[in-house]
């Protein structure tokens, strides 16, 4: 008969909630607390070349206004991989011509003073 303590081999226990989980997890699967450092690891910023170029975003671009033009974009690759929207009911446009429901008019009666002795 082996060590009993052997199913803990390669285990580590949570400094949180002292759940066993795999050694090396970085996240507790109990308590959710992040008590390892491996998802803070250092890494070199990619060298200027590989970088991104930044582009210059307008802010109107997200408005909400319903008169705010739709800016042009252009899409890297070609026409192939950008298609048009066909069909759907949806319909986004402000209508000030419709009316709200008109409720029912109801009697309500007057309030009531309850006078207490």
């Amino acid at each position: 008969m082996g060590d009993r303590l052997d199913i803990l081999v390669g285990k580590e226990s949570c400094p949180v909630c002292g759940s066993i989980s795999q050694k090396g997890t970085a996240r507790c699967p109990e308590c959710g607390t992040f008590h390892s450092g491996i998802h803070l690891e250092e890494r070199e910023a990619p060298p200027p070349e590989e970088r991104l170029a930044s582009r210059e975003v307008d802010p109107t671009d997200y408005s909400i206004n319903p008169d705010a033009a739709i800016t042009n974009e252009e899409f890297e690759g070609d026409d192939s991989s950008v298609k048009n929207w066909k069909g759907g009911t949806t319909d986004f446009s402000f209508i000030d011509e419709i009316a709200p429901p008109v409720k029912e008019q109801l009697e309500i009666p007057e309030s009531e003073e309850i006078e207490s002795d």
